[in-house]
Formats: structure tokens, sequence, C-alpha cells
């Protein structure tokens, strides 16, 4: 893997911003004295990050020791996406707006910045366990991960809270073109490279249909709505030392069906046999749980139905990650998301229920 550097725009920030920043927002009482700045092992799909470590002087009450910076990249490719799709600003406004009332834990937010000279600080969650989407998702986490997003979805079901217009709404616009454009594209791609990987019939099925996949992604979009984490897979949960799921990466937040995160993250991040065996009783569960919540006039076939079509979501993310997107992907995880999307596709016959 290339070494990635830290961002300018973050190594111009030295000890006196950092100590203003942290004191005004009661985070800390004492004087940072030093500032040390660790690139991370990737680079995000729109931001470059940092891990920073503070030292404090002394004499008063020291904030944290270390945080993770977030700030806009520079590449073409990142620049170029989040001018499309608002990216960035997304997340910040997450942090400002709506993280303090989500049911589900999130990293603590300590400053949101401009996105260009200054970053979003977060929490660093390095001292917890990184789920890890190629090792595969372990029941007992999808158990835990089903009743957070069953709290989530609950909470906003329906909810004014949607008609925000700087929320995504994926059936539509910028991003709903981009995929439908990957899959479209990467169709030939898919037919050689999964000829002989691929379940019997779906490489067929998945090109009969990529004509009309901005259709196909507008049908999985219908209500009812919610609001949707909308890139839950694996790698972008921690888990805390009691088993407690950690969400991060709020930058295409949406406001959809439930079904869409559920989907996600199964279809992308559970290894193929334990997905087979285990997909009903984890959707079940997250459905209990919903109408636990107060979720009433939705249905258990519905649920299925709707599921069924979301799960299509990560077999177009997975596209993606096979190349028409350079945002680094050297452990071959698009790969891996191809082939569960795939499988799980062909298992449920997804294609038929749009």
């Amino acid at each position: 893997m290339n070494a990635i550097a830290v961002a300018g725009s973050l190594n111009a920030l030295d000890a006196a911003w950092f100590t203003t920043i942290l004191r005004d927002a009661g985070h800390t009482r004492a004087t940072v004295t030093g500032v040390t700045l660790e690139p991370m092992p990737f680079r995000g799909a729109i931001a470059d990050m940092a891990v920073v470590r503070l030292e404090y002087e002394a004499s008063g009450d020291p904030g944290p020791t270390s945080l993770v910076a977030k700030i806009r990249g520079t590449t073409p490719v990142q620049a170029g996406m989040d001018a499309a799709m608002g990216l960035y600003e997304r997340e910040a406004r997450f942090y400002r707006e709506l993280a303090g009332s989500v049911p589900v834990r999130t990293p603590r937010c300590l400053h949101v910045g401009d996105g260009t000279s200054t970053p979003l600080l977060l929490e660093d969650l390095g001292g917890l366990r990184m789920g890890d989407q190629m090792r595969g998702l372990a029941l007992s986490d999808a158990e835990r991960l089903m009743d957070v997003l069953a709290d989530l979805h609950a909470r906003f079901w329906e909810s004014p809270v949607l008609e925000q217009d700087w929320i995504l709404s994926p059936g539509e616009g910028a991003f709903a073109g981009m995929v439908a454009q990957l899959v479209g594209s990467g169709v030939g791609a898919l037919r050689e490279r999964y000829s002989d990987r691929a379940p019997a019939g779906v490489l067929d099925a998945v090109a009969t249909a990529a004509p009309r996949w901005g259709e196909i992604l507008e049908r999985c979009a219908e209500g009812p709505r919610t609001l949707v984490h909308n890139d839950c897979r694996l790698d972008n949960v921690f888990f805390r030392a009691d088993g407690e799921p950690v969400l991060v990466d709020w930058q295409v937040l949406a406001r959809t069906r439930g079904t869409q995160d559920v989907g996600n993250l199964l279809a992308g991040s559970m290894d193929v046999e334990d997905l087979r065996a285990s997909w009903e009783p984890l959707l079940r569960r997250y459905h209990d749980r919903l109408c636990g919540q107060g979720v009433r006039d939705y249905t258990w076939g519905e649920c299925v139905r709707h599921y069924r079509q979301n799960i299509l979501y990560p077999l177009g993310a997975g596209i993606a990650l096979l190349g028409h997107l350079d945002i680094g992907d050297d452990r071959g995880l698009g790969d891996a998301i191809v082939l569960r999307a795939l499988t799980h596709t062909a298992d449920l016959d997804s294609l038929a229920a749009v």
C-alpha cells in the first residue's frame, strides 16, 4: 500500500489553534503544548484523515489526548465526488444538528470546521474493536446491529425531520445517477470477472436490469421512509467492550426505507453461508423490535419484500469499488462485496421483486 501523507491543511494547525478550539468548546482548561499528526492507513472517498496526538501543560484539566481530524480531500476524484454530492457538508450538518438526537452511538464531535482549512474533529475510537468487512460480520454483532438499526429507524419513522433538503434521497439526484451509471458501465466487467464464480443466471439478470437501474433505485426508495445511515457496512462500525456498536461515516445520511441499512449491512458484510442461515431470523429480529418501538402498519411480508429489493444496493456499491472509483481497495473488498451480493440476490431472487 502506498504511504498516505497528512494533508497540508491539517499540518498547518498548531498547538495554539487546538488550545483555542478545545477551550472554547469546554473540552479542556489546559494549554495544548504539543501536536503530532499520524496519517490514517487509508484515504476516504472524499476526505483526508489523521489521528491527532495532543500534549498539555501540567497545570489545568487536560482534554482528549487523541482525536481524529477529517478534512476535504484534494485529489480530483475526492473533490469531484464531494462537489457533486455534498458529502462533507452533509456529515458536518449531521454532527451539528442530528447526532445528539439519534438513539445510536456515534463518535463524540468536538469541533465542526469549514472542511477546507479547518477539520471536523471527532473522538478517536482507536481503542475499540473495529469491524472488518473482509473478515465478515459475526452473528452476535449482527444481532446487536439489528437492534441498533431498529431503534434508529423507529425514532424517525415518517418524521418531519426527513423533509430537510440536505438529507439525501438515494433514489434521485446525483447520487442515484452516479450509481446507475456505474452499474450500467460495469456489466461487461462483471461478466468477465464472475462468469465462473457467480450463481447461474444472476449475471444475465443483472445485465438485463442494468439499463433500468435508475428505476430500480427509485423503487427501492419507495416508502415507508425513515432516517438511515445509508452506508451501513461493517467497515463503518466499531464495537465497545460490551458489544455495543458505534456507527461512523455519516456522509450519505438519507431518507428512505429502513431495509436499505439492513440489506446493505447483511448482503455486503456477512459471509455467504452465514447469511443463508441467518438472514431471516436477523430480519425478523429487526422487524419485531421495530414494531415493539411503536411502528404500526408495517407487516412482516412488506419488510421481507423491501429487504429483497434493498439488497441490490450493496451490489452497486461493490461494482464501484471494483475499479470505477479510485478510492483505494487494496484489500479486494469490492470483489468480496460483489460476490456476496450476487449470491444473496440469486438466493432471494431479488431482481424479480423490482
